[in-house]
C-alpha cells in the first residue's frame, strides 16, 4: 500500500525497514480509505516512521509511549531521518493519527489520563449511569458533571457520609476564588445535582445541596444579543459558493437563523431526521426530548445543495461532516459555532456575542417582531416554560415605550 504515496525503492525500503515498518501499509490504507489527500497522507507516514525511530532509539517500543515525549522532542529535533518537517504540525497529526490507528489494531494500549482514572471512582461512575438513564443527559454534561463530582470527593474524602454543610460550602467558596463567572454557574449546577443524587440514595446527609451557595448572576437584567436582519444576510453572503464547505456552512446558518436550533442539534442531525414528505424536521434536544418543527423552504434548498456535494466516501449518517479528512461528523456543538464565527469573519459581521448562539436568540426576536405569540415562540426553542421565553419580550423595544410609565419628576 505504501507504493500509492511512495515510488523511489530506497525511501520504500527505508520506511519499510524501520520500527514502524509493519504497520505503514495498513496505516497508508486507512488514510487513503479516510480521503486524505496524498501530500497530507506522505507527510503523516514519515510522522509515523519519525515516531518509530524515536522509540527505538530511547529503548521504548510501540506497544507503549507516550506521545508528550515525542512532542517535545520536535521542538529541538535534528533527527536525519524526519523528512518532511521537523517542527511541521503535520508531524504531531500525523504521529496521533497513528497512535489512534495502534491502538485501533491492538498493537499499542490506550494511555488512561489521570483525572480519568480519578472520575472511574464507584460513586462517579454510578452517577454518571443515573445522569444518562434517568436524566437523559448529553455526554458534555455528564463530562461536566462528573468533573465537579471527582473533585468534590478529592477534596473532602471519599465518605459522603462524614460530610457536612460547612465543609461543602468551605470547598465551593475556595474553588470559586479560583474560576470565571461561568465555570462558578456551571459549579452550583454541577455540585448540587451530584449531592441531591446522594441524597436520594442515602449516601449523604439530607438536604446537603442546600450547602452550595447561589450565584448572584441575572441573566435576564441585560438585553438579549441577536443580529439584524441585514447582518444575517450579510452572514448567509459569505457562505455563497459551489465548494462542499461552503454549502454546508449555508445549510448550517439558514438552520440556526431560521429555526433556532442550538449548534449541539444542528451537530447531532442525521439524515433520516429530514422528513421530506411532510416538510419536517425531527430535532433530538436536551434530555432526549423530541420535536418535530417545520422545514422553511430556503432552508430545505440549503440541505439538498449540500447534500449533492457532500463528501464522498462518508459513511456517517449524520447530515453535517467536517470538510476535511477524515470525513466525520461534528463530536459536538463546538464545531458547529465554529462554523458561524468563521463565517462572521467572512462576512464583518462584529458582535459582543459570537458563535452559534446567536443565531437562536436572533430567530427568537424575528419571531417576536413579527407577531408571533410568546407560547408559539416557545414550542420552536422546545423551553419547557414560557418564562424562558419572555426573556426576549425585552427585544421589541417600540412595543415596550408604548407601555413604559414616565418618572414622577418628569409630571411635574
Amino acid at each position: 500500500m505504501l507504493e500509492t504515496y511512495f515510488a523511489a525503492p530506497k525511501t520504500l525500503g527505508c520506511l519499510r525497514a524501520g520500527p514502524s515498518g509493519p504497520y505503514l501499509d495498513g496505516f497508508a490504507a486507512l488514510l487513503e480509505r479516510d480521503g486524505y489527500r496524498a501530500a497530507t497522507a506522505v507527510r503523516y507516514l514519515r510522522a509515523a516512521a519519525h515516531l518509530g525511530h524515536f522509540l527505538q532509539d530511547r529503548g521504548g517500543t510501540l506497544a507503549n509511549f507516550d506521545l508528550s515525549t515525542f512532542f517535545r522532542h520536535l521542538r529541538t529535533c535534528r533527527c536525519s531521518r524526519s523528512k518532511g518537517g521537523r517542527r511541521n504540525h503535520h508531524t504531531s497529526f500525523g504521529a496521533k493519527r497513528y497512535r489512534d490507528y495502534l491502538v485501533q489494531i491492538g498493537v499499542c494500549r490506550c494511555s488512561v489520563m489521570p483525572e480519568i482514572r480519578r472520575a472511574d471512582q464507584p460513586l462517579v461512575v454510578d452517577f454518571r449511569r443515573w445522569l444518562q438513564k434517568h436524566r437523559g443527559a448529553a455526554e458534555p454534561t455528564v463530562r461536566q458533571y462528573s468533573r465537579g463530582a471527582t473533585e468534590l470527593l478529592l477534596a473532602l474524602g471519599d465518605d459522603p457520609m462524614h460530610w457536612n454543610a460547612t465543609g461543602v460550602r468551605a470547598y465551593f467558596l475556595e474553588r470559586a476564588a479560583r474560576c470565571g463567572v461561568g465555570t462558578a454557574e456551571k459549579l452550583v449546577t454541577s455540585l448540587r445535582a451530584f449531592l441531591r443524587y446522594l441524597s436520594v440514595h442515602g449516601r449523604c446527609r439530607a438536604d446537603l445541596d442546600r450547602a452550595v451557595p447561589a450565584f448572584a448572576c441575572w441573566r435576564l437584567a441585560d438585553l438579549p444579543k441577536y443580529l439584524t436582519t441585514e447582518q444575517v444576510d450579510r452572514l448567509i453572503a459569505a457562505c455563497d459558493g459551489g465548494s462542499p464547505e461552503r454549502r454546508r456552512d449555508r445549510a448550517i446558518i439558514m438552520l440556526l437563523a431560521r429555526l433556532g436550533l442550538r449548534a449541539g442539534d444542528v451537530a447531532r442531525l442525521r439524515i433520516a431526521d429530514i422528513e421530506w414528505e411532510s416538510g419536517t424536521l425531527r430535532v433530538s434536544g436536551k434530555g432526549r426530548y423530541q420535536v418535530r418543527l417545520p422545514l422553511p423552504q430556503d432552508v430545505g434548498d440549503a440541505i439538498i445543495d449540500y447534500v449533492e456535494r457532500r463528501p464522498q466516501g462518508c459513511d456517517s449518517d449524520h447530515l453535517f461532516v467536517r470538510n476535511i479528512a477524515p470525513f466525520r461528523s461534528f463530536a459536538h456543538g463546538d464545531g458547529v459555532s465554529s462554523v458561524v464565527k468563521r463565517a462572521m469573519k467572512r462576512a464583518g459581521v462584529v458582535t459582543p456575542a459570537k458563535g452559534a448562539h446567536v443565531l437562536r436568540h436572533t430567530a427568537a426576536t424575528e419571531m417576536l417582531r413579527h407577531g408571533v405569540p410568546l407560547d408559539r415562540i416557545a414550542l420552536v426553542l422546545r423551553h419547557r416554560g414560557v418564562d424562558t421565553t419572555a426573556y426576549y419580550a425585552k427585544a421589541d423595544v417600540n412595543a415596550l415605550k408604548q407601555i413604559a410609565q414616565p418618572w414622577p419628576e418628569a409630571l411635574r
